[in-house]
Order: structure tokens, then C-alpha cells, then sequence
């Protein structure tokens, strides 16, 4: 379990920093900035030595036509389009490296022996970084308070690790909600309290951000917890709590009251626009990966599917989209949804944890680039869906 550990330690390593931070190569004499320098090689070597394994092992690839085996074809369809189109071929080998990471590492856990209690460990893990990544930026914002410009702010990390926009530290808020929810919802006695005091600073953050893609995530993982527990009276405050912060903070706070100013896309079409011409030039295999900001004068693309093409091309997007819709046609047909309630252990609360989260992904894809490039939301949905998989594999639903 403890290469397995390190390995997934190393796949995070390059989050909050990146190629950038090698050129020029910092001095050892810069204790941060050899820090971040260093950090940045992580997710390769963990690339490096996962890709070594299989070669030596000669093991088998497990993941096939499932979620996590259409992302793998489409980070090689991508790492193809950096080697052939990409305008900066090392940066974009880079970030391709990098998204190859958690899932060769996934791939590697899911060979040992025993996986589930690793991927059990890794949830955990990525609940804990989450949690702190929040409470890291609760001093800012609790500065910043409420105000029409919150959702404006950018909220620094500390030791010089970065900055956070509004949507990312939405996007915190909202993950954190979730654990601390569910957990909320299973523990008993002193427990409670502990998930309790997680919940007021996240649903604060969550509508001081005014984040619409959290606050869509929020609408869509609160109809997704009652889809999988049931209605429960003692959870009856929860829907009216969860409606008020997006009543509130979505059209009160962010559209002033106005609809049109609730779906207006804050220059995301313009930006559309511009990835769609670029595909135009490139539409089978794209430009290889951080394509949009090496082709779009460093803008973000703000949609997965866009930016899988832009990266990728037109078979990268249908097989990132695959990866998606395969992922929640295997929830259906598994019947996982429904056979949560009788799982045992942990395992119940990390099954529903886990929907949640990829529901919240799922739609956030839409307006954000959930996933299609390597970052937190990469690392959060991976590990998911590994885990999924292979509780469902160990736990196969009984024909009746």
C-alpha cells in the first residue's frame, strides 16, 4: 500500500505549479522556488515509473472499454497530438505526462492484490487535501466577506503556493459540503459535531463565491442524495437550506434578480468561438495538450468537451465523452445507485460520496474543464471511478 501512497502523493505533486517553474531552473539557494520547481517533476516520474511496471510486468491493461480506459486512450490521443501539432512540443508533453498520471497510477493499484482498501485510503486522502485546500482560504474570505464582488476575488494560498479564483474555491466549498454531508448523515454522537462545524464554513464559501457551476452542483448532488437514500425526515432542513444558498447567492447576489443575467455566459462564447476555429484548423487530432492557452493568448476553454477537442481533436472529444457517458451507463446497469443502501462498512459512505462528487463533475464539465486537462478535478474524479469499478467488481449485482 505504501508505494501505492506515494505514488498517488506524486501524481498531486505538480498541482499549483507547473513546467513554468523549471525555465529558468530555480536555484537551490531558493528554498520555494526549488520546492515548486521540484514538485513539477512529480506527476512525470509517476508516469515514469507506472509505465515501467507494465513494461517489466508485463501487465495487463484492466481498464478496457471502461470510463477510466476511454480517458487513457484519450491522454495518448493527446500526447500523440503534442509529439505531431502542438506549437510548444515540451510543454505540451509536460501537461500530457501529467494527465496520464492518476490514471496510470490507478492502473498500477488496481493490479495489486487487494485494491479496495488502497482506494479506500486514497479517498480519504483526497477528502483531507480538500478540506485543507478550504480552510486555507477561509481566513481570505472570511476578509472579503459578502458583497456583489466577491465572486471577482482571487484567494492566495499560502507559502506561496498560488492563487484561486472564485469558481475554484466554489468548487472546494462544494466538494467538502459533500463529504462532510454524508458523513453527517451516517455518523452518530460526538461525530457529528465534527462534520458540523465543516458544513457552515463550506455552504459559506460556497455562496460568498456565488460559483454557478458549484451552485448547479449543488442542485444536482442534493437530487442525487435523495435519489440513493431515499426522503428522510431527519435530513427534511437540508433541501431548504441547499435551495436558499442558490436562491441567494445565485440569483439574488450574482444575477441581481435577472434572469438573463443568470445564464449569461461572462465571455465563456467568445472564448468557444475562438477553440472552434482553432479545432477547424486541426479537427481529427487537435494541438496537443494546454493547447487553449499556447493557441488562445493563455484564455481557459471552460468546457471539457471543447477542450478535449481543442487538445485532442474530434476523436479525443467522442472518446472523453465516452468516458463520461460510459461512467454513468455503468451506474445504471450495474445498479450501484440503488445497492448503495445495502453496502457495508465504509464502503456505503464512500459509494455515495463518490456519486456525489462525479455528479457535481459532471455537470460542472459544461462550463468548467472538468477533468479534459490535468488539475484537481482530474484527481478527484479518478479515484472515484476506480473505486466504483472495483467495489462493483468485488461486490457483483446477484441476478434474480
Amino acid at each position: 500500500m505504501i508505494l501505492s501512497l506515494v505514488l498517488w502523493f506524486m501524481a498531486w505533486g505538480g498541482v499549483f505549479t507547473g513546467i513554468y517553474n523549471l525555465t529558468p531552473l530555480p536555484s537551490i539557494h531558493d528554498p520555494l522556488a526549488f520546492f515548486q520547481g521540484a514538485r513539477a517533476l512529480l506527476p512525470v516520474m509517476a508516469s515514469y515509473f507506472c509505465l515501467l511496471w507494465a513494461l517489466a510486468t508485463r501487465a495487463r491493461f484492466c481498464f478496457g472499454l471502461t470510463s477510466l480506459g476511454f480517458l487513457f486512450y484519450y491522454s495518448v490521443m493527446g500526447l500523440l497530438s503534442s509529439v505531431f501539432y502542438s506549437p510548444d512540443k515540451v510543454t505540451a508533453l509536460y501537461w500530457g505526462t501529467a494527465y496520464l498520471a492518476p490514471l496510470a497510477v490507478a492502473w498500477f493499484i488496481t493490479e495489486r492484490p487487494d485494491p479496495l482498501p488502497i482506494l479506500r485510503t486514497i479517498l480519504r486522502l483526497n477528502a483531507a487535501v480538500i478540506i485543507v485546500l478550504m480552510l486555507a482560504v477561509l481566513p481570505e474570505a472570511y476578509r472579503f466577506g459578502f458583497g456583489k464582488a466577491t465572486r471577482y476575488q482571487i484567494y492566495p494560498l499560502p507559502f506561496g503556493l498560488g492563487e484561486v479564483r472564485a469558481n475554484g474555491v466554489g468548487r472546494y466549498a462544494l466538494i467538502v459540503l459533500i463529504i462532510a454531508f454524508v458523513n453527517l448523515a451516517a455518523a452518530s454522537g460526538k461525530k457529528r459535531l465534527l462534520w458540523l462545524s465543516l458544513t457552515v464554513p463550506a455552504l459559506f464559501l460556497l455562496m460568498q463565491t456565488q460559483s454557478r457551476s458549484s451552485l448547479l452542483g449543488l442542485a444536482v448532488v442534493s437530487m442525487l442524495f435523495v435519489l440513493i437514500r431515499g426522503i428522510n425526515l431527519r435530513f427534511l432542513v437540508a433541501g431548504p437550506v441547499a435551495a436558499y444558498a442558490i436562491w441567494v447567492s445565485g440569483f439574488t447576489w450574482r444575477a441581481r434578480g435577472e434572469f438573463s443575467s443568470l445564464v449569461f455566459l461572462t465571455g465563456r462564447d467568445n472564448t468557444w468561438q475562438k477553440g472552434l476555429t482553432q479545432i477547424g484548423h486541426s479537427p481529427f487530432f487537435g494541438w496537443g495538450f494546454h493547447a487553449d492557452r499556447l493557441l488562445l493568448d493563455s484564455a481557459h476553454m471552460h468546457n471539457s468537451y471543447l477542450h478535449a477537442g481543442i487538445q485532442a481533436g474530434l476523436i479525443g472529444t467522442l472518446l472523453f465523452a465516452a468516458a463520461i457517458a460510459v461512467l454513468w451507463a455503468f451506474l445504471v446497469k450495474s445498479g450501484v445507485v440503488r445497492r448503495i443502501r445495502a453496502a457495508e462498512g465504509p464502503d456505503q459512505t464512500l459509494l455515495i460520496q463518490s456519486v456525489l462528487i462525479l455528479g457535481f463533475l459532471t455537470a460542472r464539465s459544461f462550463f468548467e474543464s472538468t477533468a479534459a486537462f490535468y488539475g484537481v478535478d482530474l484527481l478527484l474524479l479518478v479515484p472515484a471511478v476506480c473505486y466504483i469499478y472495483q467495489w462493483a467488481f468485488e461486490n457483483p449485482l446477484l441476478e434474480t
